[in-house]
């Protein structure tokens, strides 16, 4: 499910397109696997899947709002205070989006707007805690509190 342009006609839910994402780096490349793993959607985790795609980024890269936004809250992904995690919650078009980006530096205040493009953090270097593994920022995205494949909402260049 993505994020698309709909409307009801006899109570039947139009999709029409899907709507594309602002890309959050320069690059918009997606990490491919390394020895910790691959970077895609759905890729094996152990027991578990991975619920994102990371972005290749380079230590204290800007990361870029994805759509307009307020920064909802900080996390703590591994309890040790090394690495941050923003959530951040759409608003006007993208009211009921959610997106968690992981391994960052925060830039902002709580409550904090945010226009789509514009820097919403920096990427920390994940590389530090996992030597070996591709630099990247690790992007979730729900809809309504529904967990979605976030590859459909970017080109990758």
């Amino acid at each position: 499910m993505y994020h698309l342009i709909s409307f009801l006609i006899s109570g039947i839910l139009i999709r029409l397109f899907p709507m594309r994402l602002h890309n959050i780096n320069t690059s918009g490349k997606i990490r491919e696997c390394d020895s910790h793993g691959c970077g895609h959607y759905g890729a094996s985790r152990g027991s578990r899947m991975h619920k994102g795609i990371d972005f290749i980024t380079y230590d204290r890269q800007p990361i870029l709002a994805p759509f307009d936004c307020v920064v909802n809250r900080y996390g703590d992904p591994y309890g040790d205070g090394q690495y941050k995690l923003i959530e951040i919650l759409g608003v006007g078009a993208y009211k009921g989006y959610k997106v968690k980006i992981m391994y960052i530096s925060p830039l902002y205040e709580l409550n904090k707007v945010i226009v789509k493009g514009e820097m919403l953090c920096v990427a920390d270097s994940i590389a530090k805690r996992y030597p070996g593994i591709t630099d990247h920022v690790h992007f979730e995205v729900y809809f309504n509190g529904k967990l979605l494949d976030p590859t459909k909402f970017f080109k990758e260049k």
